[in-house]
């Protein structure tokens, strides 16, 4: 049997043109190196290599039997450097769930930068609600879930990663467009539409604390719609809603946005990563450095496993 080592003697001799060169630029004993080109022709039954004074030509044989071992010895090299990369993730695969809007925003910011810091990951996103989410984290479709909140859920992993800004969406032609800035107050007495998928039941938590006082509860529908139809419906007149920053991607006519202000500054709304304590996938621990380094993160502690019921609340 040939050996790969063979091989790129073999390569290094007809590069060179004279095994003494050859062995020399490989840093080893000529004889070996004549010696395993030997044996060679010998297997194969063919003279490889003219040898004379002025050093060693390939033959007609030699450069047939050449391009065949270049394309050997590059697919060996091409394969263990996949495998070196695979296993320090920077090549290989890596599923992301989410419900919040991938046409702006930190989520979209994030992932593009580190899809082009690693080109050879295939990074691939599922738009999902919560509980489909946190299934795909169980089941092992997804190697990690951005969502509102710091629910911590058990068998899983998670920690803060970025907070938006909070605006309100307002219907074009109402009367806070006008206002520099919009305070919680001023929404006082507003009709609110909100989704009852993520950030709805967080967003809607915050409203009634910020607005709600005895005797008054603000006005808030919550439908099972998405984000899109959301704004679409706000664009009719009648109802506000509160959104993410990240909804400004989405290009909705009659709709004008604004940020909400409190006497600390402007509101956030926080997402966190979930992920399997035991999910062993390289590109998911680099993934989850590049954002710690991103957003100035402390590193990630050492995981403690538990129970695995993914997706159960913990009491």
């Amino acid at each position: 049997m040939i050996e790969l080592r063979q091989l790129r003697y073999l390569l290094a001799a007809a590069e060179a043109g004279s095994f003494s060169r050859a062995a020399r630029n490989m840093n080893i004993k000529q004889a070996t190196l004549s010696r395993h080109i030997l044996e060679i022709e010998k297997r194969l039954g063919l003279a490889l290599f003219d040898r004379n004074t002025r050093g060693a030509t390939l033959t007609p044989n030699g450069r047939t039997y050449l391009r065949t071992a270049q394309r050997i010895v590059r697919e060996f090299e091409e394969l263990n450097a996949w495998i070196r990369a695979t296993n320090n993730g920077h090549a290989g695969k890596l599923t992301v769930g989410f419900y919040t809007s991938f046409s702006a925003g930190n989520l979209r910011a994030t992932l593009s930068e580190f899809g082009e810091r690693h080109p050879e990951v295939k990074v691939s996103g599922f738009e999902r609600d919560r509980d489909m989410l946190l299934a795909g984290i169980e089941n092992g479709l997804l190697d990690i879930a951005i969502m509102t909140g710091e629910t911590p859920y058990r068998g899983l992993v998670s920690r803060p990663f970025w907070s938006e800004r909070m605006l309100v969406a307002l219907p074009d032609g109402h009367p806070l467009i006008a206002r520099e800035r919009i305070h919680w107050p001023d929404l006082s007495g507003e009709r609110f539409l909100l989704t009852e998928r993520d950030p709805g039941p967080e967003i809607h938590n915050v409203l009634l604390g910020k607005l709600g006082m005895p005797g008054y509860t603000p006005k808030i529908e919550m439908d099972d719609i998405g984000r899109d139809t959301v704004l679409s419906a706000i664009a009719l007149g009648g109802r506000i809603s509160i959104v993410a920053e990240s909804a400004l991607g989405i290009q909705i006519p009659g709709v004008v946005f604004r940020e909400v202000h409190e006497t600390g500054g402007h509101i956030r709304i926080g997402f966190s990563g979930y992920w399997r304590a035991d999910n062993e996938n390289a590109v998911l621990h680099r993934f989850l450095d590049f954002v710690a380094v991103r957003y100035s993160l402390p590193p990630i502690p050492a995981p403690q496993l538990s129970d695995h019921e993914a997706g159960k609340k913990l009491p």
